[in-house]
């Protein structure tokens, strides 16, 4: 009897031992998970400390606005590459011409004279003939050389509006330039210049000639002038002078550059280099939060490389000039 019960006793201590055990285990997979105990290897798994490398590139052509972002150090060089010109399109008719082929007989003037006529001056045609003349609208062209032995031997009261490398009797120009007249006579005196308005109103004045003539025209009123001189009884030929309206017109920028623009929602204080040199740190170029804008030379490779907290970014590419390029990291 007493063997039976030290064996029931003994089977109890054994299951009661196991229970203990397997409960202490237990409590301690519960702890371990429920109080978020992570194991060195757990963490290296689950971490965010690995270095993000991600950004992407777009691009448009390259626009006054875009370019005002440049650094002040690199775009001061690209001060006054805007230029104005004249553009001359519109002729009396309302139509467009290309007036731009006239340029080398008219020059801009800032002031109008008091007198759009100025009297004749003697011209000293040695070094300053003209390779060519250009007659009437249709402008056919004629050699100086063999004009001028033509006009020798007649003798003939000739008219020109004086070009840089040729005269022409037909020219249009802008409102409010002013065109340089070169009359030849062959023996020169006292004569009448007329100039027809295009309203039809005809002045006339009355001026000494020398053999060359050097006359100073303003275009003041729009439409078609037609002008010519007479000495003793002998007309010159008629020159046509169309002046039409203008206004200025910028001609698009020529940039030899490229400007980058790196923009980040979320990094702060980055820097940014350029074939290994620094160029600019995010929020210390007076531009919005995120941004920094750069120039760099045009057509040409270079190597873009970002540094931040926890981002490295580096890209080997080519840059066109006149290309606005936004670099989104």
């Amino acid at each position: 009897m007493k063997e039976v019960l030290i064996i029931v006793l003994l089977s109890l201590l054994i299951v009661l031992s196991g229970c203990s055990a397997q409960d202490r285990l237990s409590r301690q997979i519960e702890f371990n998970l429920g109080g978020a105990q992570i194991s060195p290897m757990d963490d290296q798994s689950s971490s965010t400390n690995t270095a993000k490398q991600s950004g992407s590139w777009s691009e448009e052509p390259l626009s006054g606005q875009a370019a005002s972002l440049g650094s002040a150090s690199q775009g001061a060089s690209q001060n006054g590459a805007r230029q104005t010109n004249v553009n001359l399109i519109q002729d009396q008719s309302g139509g467009q011409s290309a007036v731009l082929s006239y340029s080398q007989y008219f020059r801009s003037t800032s002031n109008a004279p008091s007198n759009p006529i100025t009297a004749p001056t003697e011209f000293d045609l040695q070094e300053q003939e003209p390779s060519m003349l250009y007659f009437g609208s249709s402008q056919k062209a004629v050699p100086y050389s063999q004009y001028q032995t033509y006009a020798l031997t007649t003798g003939l009261n000739s008219f020109w509006i004086q070009g840089t490398s040729s005269w022409t009797q037909y020219a249009m120009v802008p409102l409010g330039s002013s065109l340089s007249l070169i009359g030849t006579s062959a023996t020169g005196g006292y004569g009448y210049l007329y100039d027809v308005y295009p309203d039809g109103t005809l002045k006339m004045d009355g001026y000494y000639f020398y053999p060359y003539n050097q006359i100073g025209f303003y275009a003041d009123k729009e439409g078609q002038h037609l002008l010519f001189f007479n000495i003793d009884g002998q007309p010159s030929n008629i020159i046509v002078i169309d002046v039409v309206q203008y206004q200025p017109q910028p001609i698009p920028p020529v940039y030899n550059y490229a400007l980058i623009t790196v923009s980040s929602s979320w990094l702060r204080g980055y820097d940014v280099s350029v074939d290994g040199s620094h160029q600019a740190t995010e929020g210390m170029s007076g531009e919005p939060d995120g941004v920094v804008s750069i120039n760099v030379p045009g057509n040409q490779y270079h190597t873009i490389a970002v540094e931040g907290d926890l981002f490295s970014f580096s890209d080997y590419k080519y840059f066109s000039a006149g290309m606005a390029y936004t670099l989104n990291v």
